[in-house]
């Protein structure tokens, strides 16, 4: 009787831990996070790709820890007339999930500030036209002004960092630790037009 009780909790605590790792993406395997990500389920049929330096481990993380308001962003860049937005601010759900769309013509590189964000997660799309967005760390940076907590928002200075084409073939995601610097012209006086949904961090 004895034998069966601790073969009994021995198999619960095993399914729990089992479960723990399934709810946890930081404990998954690379496979694991690969095979999550490359599913693309997350993209509520969304056909737009995700650049190529999204850190998936970070995304399945986020999104694991607010699924919901992820898909309904995902299902409004799905379902939306993109080019037909008007500018400005759109809430979906309040302060916890909302867009900006903007138009402007890109800014010469010196012009172009290094950001990040603490209370959001960003989802960047240039609707229409191109730009370069700069990509870099926090420990590559220095503060030029320090995090405005209204705007959310820290801007720095540094000129390094990798620089991405931005285009409507896909979008990219910028979570706290990428420190990003957007809207940088390609050379070319191109009207953009972009969106930036703003996810917050629960």
């Amino acid at each position: 009787m004895k034998s069966k009780l601790i073969l009994i909790i021995m198999t619960i605590l095993t399914t729990a831990a089992c479960s723990d790792k399934k709810a946890d993406p930081a404990k998954w395997s690379d496979e694991e996070v690969n095979n999550w990500y490359g599913k693309k389920e997350w993209l509520q049929g969304w056909s737009v790709s995700p650049d190529a330096s999204v850190n998936k481990r970070n995304f399945a993380i986020y999104y694991h820890k607010n699924p919901r308001h992820w898909d309904q962003a995902f299902h409004f860049l799905k379902s939306a007339n993109l080019k037909e937005l008007p500018l400005g601010k759109q809430e979906l759900e309040g302060g916890h999930l909302f867009v900006i769309v903007q138009e402007y013509y890109g800014k010469q590189k010196p012009d172009a500030l290094y950001e990040s964000h603490k209370k959001y997660t960003d989802i960047q799309y240039v609707i229409q036209g191109e730009e370069i967005m700069g990509l870099t760390t926090l420990d590559k940076v220095t503060v030029r002004d320090p995090y405005n907590e209204e705007k959310d928002i820290t801007f720095y200075d540094f000129d390094g960092g990798e620089y991405l084409k931005a285009t409507p073939e896909k979008f990219f995601l910028f979570f706290p630790e990428d420190v990003h610097r957007p809207s940088i012209t390609t050379g070319d006086s191109v009207l953009i037009k972009k969106i930036v949904v703003k996810i917050k961090i629960d």
